[in-house]
């Protein structure tokens, strides 16, 4: 019997008009007025996280800018320079309440924790470079090759991960078990490097072990190390959502929780019956999984679905 299908459009929150509209939350705000000032910042920021991050900081440094000159030109900076030498004029100085600003910012937008790590380390991060006074080619290579690897991490809200070995010996006990030395038509979505396909196709020959990664670089390696292995395993550079499930047998996917209810709604569309779909770390939200592997106690479990 196949687990109930989960719609993507079920899992997309509601538009912010439509959330001040609600008597539930407008009597929750009422409750609590720090809901109010939540939802109202979060109605004129950008969609995407990145944009936000990048008005946050925008905004700190104004606000940082504004007040700067008054505070090195008053009293207390005088003081603080006569008694305890500290200069209000050094940049590092007024790191430390950029950094406190963005944090703040960041948290009132309810941005995901790891993007308030990067609020803090980004700017400290500018001024060590400064520093160090590096030609701007190693820039230049450093942006081209984050472009390459990342690419549209933004839109597709997934980032370069690479599995481990153990996941790799896992999945092929997993496929061992499901059928035996019967020819399966296996895709990885988000491939990266390759390493689960190449794995796979050298433990299983009978098998057509494919990769799809939408990222150019990534994909680029896998295709040299297949060629250079002599390997049969085909990378496609692309999108998964463009590629035909219906063919294939078993689907193998590590991309993050931002997408799995996308990914399941095309899986449980087009697989046949009896075919897996499997996940690395993430479950699809709401639906109950038919197996949870754990290939070691250090490593993430692969969620096994039987369609």
């Amino acid at each position: 019997m196949r687990p109930n299908k989960l719609s993507a459009g079920a899992l997309q929150q509601d538009s912010v008009a439509q959330r001040l509209l609600s008597p539930k939350l407008t009597l929750q705000t009422v409750l609590k007025p720090s809901g109010l000032k939540t939802l109202l910042l979060q109605s004129w920021l950008p969609k995407k996280l990145w944009c936000q991050a990048l008005l946050i900081q925008c905004v700190s440094l104004l606000l940082i800018a504004s007040i700067a000159p008054s505070v090195i030109n008053s009293v207390f900076a005088f003081e603080l320079r006569s008694g305890l030498g500290l200069s209000l004029d050094s940049v590092w100085f007024w790191l430390i309440p950029h950094v406190l600003l963005v944090s703040i910012l960041s948290r009132a937008a309810n941005m995901p924790v790891w993007w308030r790590w990067i609020h803090i380390a980004f700017p400290l991060a500018v001024l060590v470079m400064q520093q160090i006074a590096l030609p701007a080619i190693v820039y230049l290579s450093g942006f081209v090759i984050t472009l390459a690897l990342y690419w549209s991490v933004h839109n597709t809200r997934v980032p370069f991960y690479p599995s481990f070995p153990v996941t790799w010996r896992a999945m092929h006990q997993l496929l061992e078990q499901h059928a035996g030395e019967q020819p399966l038509h296996v895709l990885d979505i988000g491939s990266g490097l390759g390493d689960v396909s190449l794995f796979l196709a050298r433990q299983r020959p009978q098998d057509q072990m494919d990769g799809i990664e939408i990222a150019p670089l990534p994909w680029l390696v896998s295709a040299i190390r297949a060629r250079f292995f002599a390997s049969r395993t085909q990378f496609m550079l692309g999108d998964y959502r463009q590629t035909d499930f219906a063919k294939l047998d078993v689907v193998f996917a590590y991309l993050s929780p931002a997408v799995m209810a996308d990914v399941w709604h095309k899986v449980s569309k087009e697989m046949r019956p009896g075919c897996l779909f499997v996940s690395s770390e993430f479950p699809v939200a709401d639906v109950t999984a038919s197996r949870i592997i754990y290939p070691s106690p250090n490593s993430p479990a692969l969620y096994v679905y039987t369609l």
